[in-house]
């Protein structure tokens, strides 16, 4: 029969109880006292934040009509929303509409997409393609994402403009590079539509658009 030799286990040592008060003395802070004394009173996670950062102010609605009134284009289509919704003031459709128009004629890259959505779909106004095109248009070239493909539909169906699906291509192109659902899938239709140099032609303007550095988006209260 073969040797079977057992493994060696390591003596169990037990500690005394003089020598578990001599660790204790060396240790004497538990943790949750360790990490008071090394905290303080700050919890962890706002020390690793750094410095709480104080609110930012709220604007009244009387500072939003002031700056408004100053042909302000963030503060004019604030308060076109807060006549929309009667947030704070008075729900004016008409106001509504009249702040609208004043944000987009002052440059508002959010005000001339909705106002141009508003006119292409009839929504609270009389629908009228030819403007609906002009303000989306503006909203497209300052690089808002949604004017972009709203204008590519209307390229490719020739609604306010002639139709030309080289352009709609090209609007739909760079809405998808943003990311809007939808508008990789109309591109990628139109394809078959187009001849290479086409093709060619209207990633060459997408490509130089798509450097023009986008208007930052107004703040929607």
């Amino acid at each position: 029969m073969p040797d079977v030799r057992q493994p060696e286990c390591s003596p169990v040592v037990s500690a005394s109880p003089g020598s578990l008060r001599s660790a204790q003395a060396s240790f004497p802070l538990s943790l949750p006292r360790l990490r008071h004394t090394l905290l303080g009173d700050q919890p962890a996670r706002q020390l690793l934040r750094g410095p709480a950062r104080a609110p930012a102010p709220v604007e009244s609605v009387a500072d939003t009509i002031k700056r408004a009134e100053r042909d302000d284009p963030v503060a004019e289509y604030k308060l076109s929303h807060l006549y929309a919704t009667g947030n704070g003031v008075e729900g004016n459709k008409r106001n509504a509409q009249r702040w609208l128009e004043r944000a987009a004629e002052h440059g508002s890259t959010d005000a001339q997409y909705e106002l141009g959505n508003a006119l292409r779909e009839g929504s609270g106004v009389v629908q009228d393609y030819e403007h609906a095109a002009r303000w989306l248009e503006l909203a497209a070239v300052n690089g808002h994402p949604d004017a972009q493909y709203a204008l590519g539909q209307m390229y490719h169906a020739g609604v306010g403009v002639p139709a030309d699906n080289a352009k709609a291509y090209m609007w739909f192109n760079l809405a998808a590079a943003r990311d809007v659902p939808g508008a990789s899938v109309q591109r990628d239709a139109l394809l078959r539509s187009l001849t290479s140099a086409q093709v060619l032609e209207a990633q060459a303007e997408a490509r130089r658009m798509s450097h023009v550095p986008a208007k930052p988006s107004s703040p929607v209260p």
